[in-house]
């Protein structure tokens, strides 16, 4: 199964079915990652309905979706939207401290996301067909999510790593999406230049520092309010059994 979907509107949209999950493995076709999408062409949206998309879960902050582009977002025709910025005035300077590692970053922002990860877990549990998450690049904000998702139905650590490092490969085209957009000159003026890296090392950290303190990730979901059930309902939404 392909994994990185080719669209003409984003770079770095991939599924993240075929890992092995407690009780099986993460479902092909049922959930993806992207970078921003507000660029999607109507060829893109209509391969996205094609393979079953019902979910969007849009990570950006206010002052993103209103700069980028503005109006309705474009799979608002064929998908629920839901909005859940992970990173937003309250803890966006997070971002910029280089006192703390980008892993150390990563974690402050998770807990510091009000419900914004209970909210995007929430709706992948609930999501009628297949969903996709997206931030700007689809590396910071999407990889926690992912870490956050994949973790808590039981995905190993190792597969984790190589999930985030994967975007690696895009980064290029990645900053050069963002350089022509006018609503990141600001970002890009304050934000360290390790936040356009994507190092297995930071995951492995992240996940190490999480576990530690918080027991995994349906434990930091926990912390941050969700329903003790929530590890359960993502797994019944996302791992097939596999025959033996």
């Amino acid at each position: 199964m392909q994994r990185e979907i080719v669209l003409e509107g984003c770079v770095n949209f991939r599924d993240l079915g075929g890992y092995g999950a407690e009780g099986g493995r993460v479902r092909w076709r049922r959930l993806f990652r992207s970078d921003a999408l507000h660029e999607l062409t109507g060829a893109d949206v209509a391969a996205l309905r094609d393979i079953g998309l019902t979910t969007v879960i849009d990570l950006r902050s206010d002052f993103e979706r209103r700069h980028d582009g503005g109006g309705p977002h474009p799979l608002g025709g064929i998908a629920d939207i839901v909005e859940a910025p992970v990173i937003d005035r309250h803890n966006a300077e997070i971002m910029a401290d280089t006192s703390l590692s980008l892993a150390q970053r990563y974690a402050r922002i998770m807990e510091s996301s009000g419900t914004a990860l209970v909210d995007a877990a929430g709706a992948i549990a609930a999501a009628r067909g297949a969903a996709v998450f997206h931030c700007a690049a689809g590396k910071d904000r999407t990889g926690m999510l992912s870490a956050v998702v994949l973790g808590a139905v039981g995905v190993a650590d190792d597969d984790l790593i190589a999930d985030y490092a994967m975007t690696g490969r895009n980064l290029a085209r990645i900053e050069a999406r963002l350089a022509g957009n006018p609503a990141y000159e600001r970002t890009a003026a304050y934000v360290p230049r390790d936040v356009m890296t994507a190092d297995a090392a930071t995951m492995g950290e992240l996940i190490a520092d999480l576990r530690a303190r918080h027991g995994g990730m349906a434990g930091l979901l926990g912390s941050l309010g969700a329903p003790a059930d929530i590890a359960v309902r993502l797994r019944a939404a996302l791992v097939e059994p596999v025959a033996p």
